[in-house]
């Protein structure tokens, strides 16, 4: 019997239908967990309008120097390409994410910028120390002696941070190379009348306590000068991509047989260490291959 009321009817959503719209949901929170994984959960470094670097996000994990950009800064070259042999003047600045050049860095020892160029056979090794004009350019004399393609490390304190940022950009000089062989393992190297030695393991995916001995005439140099507090300075990169491995020296400038440096190391693999160590104002460079396991 009808009563005159309208009776509710429910409407019956198709299977399909209703298969398509879950996974349009479960797409939709894929999408959403990617994002947070690739960008992160705090957003980019934010900076004021001198370009200063603001904010504890830009602390960075893993090793430098495998791109341009990182942290909320952006590494942009005037030139990239050299003729061998010549010296030319290297140009680059330092970029903030407002699109304007930083010029706020913190001194680290007597300098506000360290770059490194190494050849991508890990010959050619160089440390330089570039100068910042006033409007944020910064300039070095540079001499690509040999050809091939060469990688290029900005090392820097921003004003505001509390770890380096290191960027990396590829330099190329032009001509017929040989890539150089690369020792597998060496832990001993000898310079000037100097023998370095360097003790420890490299474990992957961990922090790797080394120690570093500087000797002279089978006696242990114990005066070492000091290099950005600590008795020498060790730059490791891995063999392939050139990673640039995050090293920590232990405490200050210490009188004693060792100079002892935190490792973080990522993966297994072969990587090449450069140990700069200065006595009596004269700097040396030796080097050395570890495999960490």
């Amino acid at each position: 019997m009808q009563t005159g009321k309208l009776q509710p009817q429910r409407v019956r959503t198709p299977t399909p239908v209703l298969a398509l719209l879950a996974g349009l949901v479960m797409l939709f929170g894929l999408a959403i967990n990617f994002g947070e994984a690739v960008v992160g959960r705090t957003g980019p470094a934010s900076h004021d309008r001198e370009g200063r670097g603001i904010g504890e996000e830009n602390h960075a994990t893993g090793p430098g120097g495998l791109a341009v950009a990182s942290q909320g800064y952006v590494l942009r070259p005037r030139i990239t390409r050299f003729t061998a042999g010549e010296y030319d003047t290297f140009r680059f600045a330092i970029f903030a994410s407002n699109g304007k050049p930083v010029t706020d860095f913190a001194r680290r020892g007597d300098h506000l910028m360290t770059l490194i160029v190494v050849r991508r056979d890990m010959s050619g090794y160089q440390h330089l120390y570039p100068v910042m004009d006033r409007d944020g350019t910064w300039t070095v004399p540079l001499d690509l002696e040999e050809p091939g393609s060469y990688r290029a490390f900005a090392e820097f304190l921003p004003g505001t941070a509390k770890t380096p940022v290191t960027l990396g950009v590829d330099l190329d000089a032009p001509g017929f190379f040989e890539p150089g062989p690369i020792s597998k393992e060496s832990t001993a190297a000898d310079i000037d009348g100097y023998t370095a030695i360097w003790t420890g393991n490299l474990i992957a995916g961990t922090v790797s306590r080394i120690w570093v001995h500087v000797m002279r005439d089978n006696l242990p140099v114990t005066d070492l000068d000091p290099i950005l507090g600590s008795g020498a300075r060790l730059v490791i990169l891995r063999e392939g991509d050139l990673a640039y491995l995050n090293v920590r020296p232990v405490g200050g400038p210490r009188q004693e047989t060792a100079t002892d440096f935190d490792v973080e190391v990522p993966t297994t693999g072969y990587y090449r260490m450069f140990l700069e160590f200065q006595h009596h104002g004269q700097l040396r460079t030796v080097e050395f291959t570890a495999l960490a396991r």
